[in-house]
C-alpha cells in the first residue's frame, strides 16, 4: 500500500482508514496504512477529519443532559392509546369484515377460473379425511370411556356393599373435602392480610 502522493485517489485505502481508527486491522495492515499515510496528504486529511468528527460526536453525547419523564407518563400514553382504538368499537365492524372476506373469495373464484371445480373437489376430499379422523378419535374416546365404566362398575359392585369399604371410602371422601376447604380458607385469610 505504499504509494506516493502523486498517484490517483482511486488507489487510496479509504475504507481501511475507518478500520484503522476503530482498531479493526491486523498489525501488518496497520503498518501498511501508516506507511501510506506518511506519503499521502489526502488520506492524512481524511484521517484527521474522521478523528475530529468522532471526538465532536463523543463530546456532544457526553454533554447531553438527561431529562426526567413525568411520573404518570406511562399511564398517559396507555390512556391515549386506548382512547384512540376506534376500530374495535365501531358497530359495523363485523359487516365490514364479512364484506371484505366475501369480496376476496369472489376475487379468488374469478382468478381461479376453470380450476374452481378441481379446487372445491380437493377441499372436499380434505374435509372428508378430517371428518374420518375426527370420527375415529370420537369413537376411540367413547370405547375407552365405556370399557372403563364397565371395569369400574364390576369392581365397585363386588366391594361396594362391604361395611368396612364403605366406611373407609367415607373417611377418604371426608378427608379430601376437609383438605379442599382448608386450602380455600387459608387462601382467603391470606388475601385479606394483603
Amino acid at each position: 500500500m505504499s504509494m506516493p502522493a502523486t498517484e490517483n485517489a482511486n488507489s487510496c485505502p479509504t475504507t481501511e482508514i475507518s478500520a484503522y481508527i476503530d482498531g479493526e486491522l491486523s498489525p501488518s495492515e496497520e503498518r501498511q496504512v501508516e506507511k501510506h499515510l506518511t506519503g499521502c496528504s489526502d488520506c492524512t486529511d481524511r484521517l484527521n477529519q474522521q478523528k475530529n468528527f468522532l471526538f465532536a460526536l463523543s463530546a456532544s453525547l457526553e454533554s447531553e443532559k438527561e431529562f426526567e419523564l413525568p411520573k404518570n407518563f406511562t399511564k398517559t400514553i396507555v390512556a391515549n392509546a386506548e382512547s384512540r382504538v376506534s376500530g374495535l368499537r365501531r358497530p359495523g365492524e363485523r359487516f365490514t369484515a364479512v364484506f371484505i372476506c366475501a369480496a376476496l373469495l369472489l376475487f379468488a373464484l374469478f382468478a381461479l377460473g376453470a380450476d374452481v371445480p378441481m379446487v372445491f373437489s380437493t377441499f372436499g376430499s380434505v374435509f372428508e379425511k378430517l371428518i374420518a379422523v375426527g370420527s375415529f378419535i370420537l369413537h376411540s374416546i367413547f370405547n375407552i370411556s365405556l370399557s372403563t365404566t364397565v371395569v369400574v362398575r364390576s369392581l365397585f359392585s363386588q366391594i361396594a356393599f362391604s361395611p368396612v369399604v364403605m366406611l373407609s371410602l367415607a373417611v377418604v371422601f371426608f378427608g379430601i373435602v376437609l383438605m379442599f376447604f382448608s386450602h380455600f380458607i387459608f387462601r382467603g385469610s391470606r388475601a385479606r392480610e394483603n
